[in-house]
């Protein structure tokens, strides 16, 4: 398997990837934590942690909070030797990855090999109706879903992998040939769809994670290009829970998950994907097994995603995804982003508001937002607080940050 870089300069740069070159015996059981500086760096590390055995911590270089935690922790760089003992030594994991920290502190999930081999194995039944050419990548290594979709699933099927350090959709679109997978996110399928550039890639596949996509831009999407899409929900802590294609309004779970829900229909997830021990301030034991926060509507062996209970608004019995809010919002000319969450609110005869950050150029006043919300989702009647920012930051997969 070969992986190849496109420099932002134009040149490239090209690796033999086998077990050979990468399997180090010095770095069997070595900690250590792989940053996202450079893509190239990322994967190579990546693939020697792998094939060596090691305990591999990856993280989104920019959160210096994160940075911060793990020096205290005596975790050094995976390219240096460790002496020190850590939190970490006796616990058995391959990788960590952290959750983006978008609702809280970000938390970190330890991933042992077979977790993460077992979930490859789900992504290659899922894909199996077309065999690859390349896999081509957007998305960042420090993510699990980069990692797994983008690294692991073509490395144990021998595709050769494509990537640049910073993919502009005009990039992304000339170098997709016949039969690549794209392992992208929604920031690229919106971009893609709002540029006049057009191809016809019904010979290739996108696979979208990281954040809901909206149905309108989804079919307008595939409408567009005339691709397959396939969109995965899942979790850091959980990995892969379920699918779907193209304009499927219900997901379907990968294989070897099973789900089920509690008294308030909040998700259920139980998987040989789940992680067995998580780390926020110290270290978390589970049966792999976890209860989420997210509403769902079983219907038969699938099920309708509602959203999470901090993205929901209930009215009169009946729940509105904040998602579908931020995009109509998103509409309006002068806003660039929205981020909307529903808070806890005791003054409320409804207990809860809307609070809602706006990026804009512009002035908004709240009565004008609750005027526009209003429009597009008839009698929905709330409190708001509104704050407009010049910048709302987001995560190396485009997850919107609530600034505190």
């Amino acid at each position: 398997m070969y992986l190849s870089i496109l420099k932002d300069d134009g040149s490239s740069s090209r690796h033999n990837i086998c077990q050979k070159e990468y399997e180090i015996e010095a770095l069997k059981d070595h900690i250590g934590y792989i940053h996202s500086h450079s893509k190239e760096y990322n994967a190579l590390e990546i693939f020697k942690a792998y094939y060596s055995d090691s305990k591999a911590i990856l993280f989104d270089a920019s959160n210096k909070r994160l940075f911060s935690k793990l020096q205290d922790l005596q975790i050094k760089d995976f390219s240096e030797p460790t002496q020190s003992q850590t939190l970490f030594d006796q616990e058995d994991f391959l990788m960590m990855f952290f959750t983006s920290g978008s609702t809280g502190n970000p938390v970190g999930a330890l991933k042992t090999k077979q977790n993460l081999e077992e979930e490859v194995k789900a992504l290659t039944k899922l894909l199996q109706s077309q065999p690859f050419k390349k896999v081509i990548v957007t998305v960042p290594f420090s993510h699990i879903y980069g990692t797994l979709v983008g690294l692991l699933y073509p490395l144990m099927n021998d595709i050769d992998i494509v990537f640049k350090e910073h993919f502009l959709p005009h990039d992304l679109l000339e170098i997709i040939e016949n039969d690549c997978l794209i392992v992208t996110t929604p920031l690229y399928i919106k971009a893609l769809t709002k540029i006049s550039q057009t191809k016809d890639l019904s010979a290739s596949v996108f696979i979208s994670s990281t954040a809901p996509l909206d149905q309108d831009v989804a079919e307008r999407f595939i409408s567009k290009f005339n691709t397959e899409l396939i969109q995965l929900f899942g979790s850091t802590e959980t990995g892969g829970i379920a699918y779907k294609k193209n304009d499927d309004a219900l997901w379907t779970p990968l294989e070897s998950v099973s789900i089920a829900t509690n008294d308030t229909n909040e998700l259920i997830v139980k998987s040989p994907f789940v992680s067995s021990v998580l780390y926020e301030n110290g270290l978390k034991r589970l049966d792999g097994k976890i209860q989420t926060f997210d509403y769902i509507e079983m219907q038969g062996s699938r099920f309708k995603l509602i959203g999470r209970s901090s993205k929901i608004l209930k009215v009169a019995g009946k729940r509105y995804s904040t998602i579908q809010i931020e995009n109509s919002l998103e509409e309006i000319e002068g806003i660039t982003k929205a981020l909307v969450f529903v808070e806890t609110d005791p003054n409320s005869l409804r207990g809860e508001l809307l609070n809602i950050t706006l990026e804009s150029d512009q002035e908004f006043s709240a009565k004008e937002i609750k005027k526009i919300i209003q429009d597009s989702f008839s009698n929905l009647k709330f409190s708001i607080k509104l704050t407009l920012v010049d910048t709302i930051p987001t995560t190396e997969v485009g997850k919107k940050l609530l600034i505190k």
